[in-house]
């Protein structure tokens, strides 16, 4: 065998595997950038990193595909794009041929290096097999994807995002035909058909053909004007009351998609316009003023928020990610500190909003006819409040795909939605779009906001008096990182060795769930009522103290999170304080005990 030699590079590796590994690539992969990395790996001798870039491919699991940008089938680039939506196309044509012929597939994407390029080759492979395309012609926000799914009736959608991952990474992110993501089988089953069609052809790159193609469509006017059509049936209070409103709210998208959409989502609203942060309210892919793009990381994220907050008198902060699917919210306190309310603290009261405003509209309605969602490891908030007021809850596996499926299947059964929500900032208030949708909750918020504050309320007083009412629910989630998938499956499968633990340090434990297995020591028959899951890992531990503690390895980032709560029925501030002192030495013997950083090599949260 010759040796490989390209552009005076000697590419031989000492493993036969790993040369042709190499060569196969550089054959296949039409993009100069792509290829120039991996040869300058070459050139540098990266062995070991080339092997993990060429011999091993990225899953295709429930959130599609999110990863690093980069050479090799590990990474988002060209060609596993290409692979992935030739492998999706097959697989929405032997299941639902007439469908996706007729109605086709809806495609977006945010301001992500690479992502109007991805979205375009996933047009290309589409419409090289004669399955119509509804490509958006500029950035937009996740919402309006799934928005798009539903009005046309598209067989599918695909989001190019990487939500509020780190500037390297981009993702494909899939919904079916419901305008929910995707759930097994399908996430199988489009795993099995890219790996059975992973064969280019020439004209697989050829992005200039959708300029001339009959089978490729722009939807972005027609669904920037109708999501706002129906986002103003949100809108139950009088435009001239908000309008008077002396409350100013600051907005920040993080560099992301979501200045222009929350401004006309104001505007619908009949909110006054908010104070801007400069410098980060056009999208820039680098995200060059946070270390993390995700609001979700609190004070650290909205420093430059805060500060704009403070300089033009403005009392309440909005952010979204990036792609505007994720809503946080701050608040300043009469001594001029900032307060940033958790996932959880915004669900409580996002739920509460999105029942006044129903009952307000629909004072009739059965609320035995009524529910929400929320996802397992969230605040059991409201099941508190369900039980009080009369609605429907129940819980479901992290992640909206499972939330809105169960949705939907409820929607089937005569009963209305009124909200669901993830303790990660992300909330679906209502069922315009059946998934999380920053803009509209966030538009939502500030609207009930501007009533309380012209109350003379504020949204922490709000939430006090909803503990009142309902209970404390005091929650402690964090999370550590772990960049080795095996420590992860091995600190889990620790816990189950030998039968599950009995103890927690002090904590006598009385209840397990094990997601991962389909176990749940709190029924006769020891079986989970929610799906199991074998592709992940989460383990939920209840307390003799009332106290229930989940461990959960994340699906799309390598971290590894942990969530605590306790309950009390009394609302006062000294019950509040024993609870928190509670739970917090809990979380710390969680953490000691079964995550064991030094031993498993876990990194804390940043900052």
């Amino acid at each position: 065998m010759q040796d490989l030699i390209v552009k005076d590079i000697d590419i031989k590796t000492g493993s036969s595997k790993l040369d042709e590994e190499i060569q196969s690539w550089l054959n296949i992969d039409k993009n100069e950038s792509t290829c120039a990395a991996l040869l300058g790996m070459v050139k540098e001798r990266k062995h070991t990193e080339l092997e993990a870039l060429l011999t091993k491919r990225m899953a295709f699991g429930t959130a599609g595909l999110r990863a690093r940008m980069g050479p090799g089938y590990s990474c988002m680039n060209d060609v596993t794009v290409i692979q992935t939506s030739q492998g999706f196309a097959k697989y929405l044509l032997e299941v639902q041929e007439s469908l996706v012929r007729e109605n086709g597939v809806a495609i977006g994407f945010d301001a992500r290096h690479n992502s109007s390029r991805f979205a375009k080759l996933a047009a290309v492979a589409m419409v090289r097999l004669g399955i119509p395309v509804h490509l958006f012609s500029d950035i937009t926000p996740t919402p309006f994807l799934a928005y798009a799914v539903r009005r046309y009736k598209t067989a599918a959608g695909i989001m190019v995002t990487a939500s509020h991952n780190p500037k390297e990474d981009n993702g494909y992110k899939v919904f079916w035909s419901n305008g929910a993501q995707i759930i097994p089988p399908h996430d199988r089953n489009i795993a099995h058909h890219i790996l059975e069609n992973l064969e280019i052809q020439p004209d697989a790159w050829n992005v200039d053909m959708l300029g001339t193609s009959k089978l490729r469509s722009d939807p972005y006017d027609d669904i920037y004007s109708n999501y706002y059509k129906d986002v103003e049936s949100y809108a139950v209070d009088d435009k001239n009351t908000l309008k008077s409103s002396k409350l100013k709210f600051t907005y920040t998208p993080m560099h992301g998609v979501g200045q222009k959409f929350m401004e006309k989502s104001f505007e619908v609203f009949g909110l006054n316009p908010f104070v801007s942060v400069l410098e980060q309210c056009k999208p820039d892919p680098n995200f060059p003023t946070v270390a993390f793009p995700n609001p979700e990381e609190g004070k650290s994220a909205l420093d430059l928020a805060m500060k704009a907050a403070d300089a033009n008198n403005s009392s309440v902060i909005i952010a979204n990610d990036p792609d505007a699917d994720r809503l946080a919210c701050a608040e300043r306190s009469p001594s001029g500190s900032w307060y940033v309310f958790n996932g959880n603290e915004l669900g409580a009261i996002m739920g509460t909003i999105a029942y006044e405003n129903f009952k307000s509209t629909h004072p009739n309605f059965p609320n035995e006819k009524l529910y929400m969602v929320a996802s397992t490891v969230s605040s059991k908030f409201l099941r508190s409040m369900s039980q009080k007021e009369g609605f429907l809850f129940e819980d479901c596996l992290t992640g909206f795909k499972w939330m809105a499926n169960y949705a939907l299947r409820k929607m089937e059964e005569g009963y209305t939605c009124l909200f669901g929500y993830e303790e990660s900032i992300g909330y679906m208030y209502g069922t315009n779009v059946m998934d999380k949708d920053g803009i509209s909750a966030g538009s939502v918020l500030a609207a009930y906001t501007s009533k309380l504050y012209d109350s003379g309320s504020s949204l922490s007083q709000f939430l006090q008096s909803l503990y009142t009412k309902y209970g404390y629910h005091i929650s402690n989630d964090s999370y550590y990182l772990c960049f080795d998938p095996p420590t992860i499956v091995t600190m889990f499968e620790a816990l189950r060795d030998k039968g599950y633990p009995t103890h927690c340090g002090k904590y006598k434990i009385v209840g397990i769930r094990d997601v991962t297995t389909g176990y749940d020591s709190s029924f006769e028959d020891k079986k989970s009522i929610l799906p199991t899951d074998p592709s992940g890992q989460m383990l939920t531990f209840t307390f003799d103290n009332g106290c229930v503690g989940t461990l959960r390895a994340s699906g799309t980032e390598p971290k590894i999170k942990y969530y605590t709560e306790i309950i009390s029925p009394s609302g006062s501030e000294q019950s509040k304080k024993v609870l928190a002192e509670q739970l917090l030495d809990l979380k710390n013997t969680l953490i000691e005990t079964f995550l064991q950083p030094g031993k498993y090599g876990l990194t804390p949260k940043p900052g």
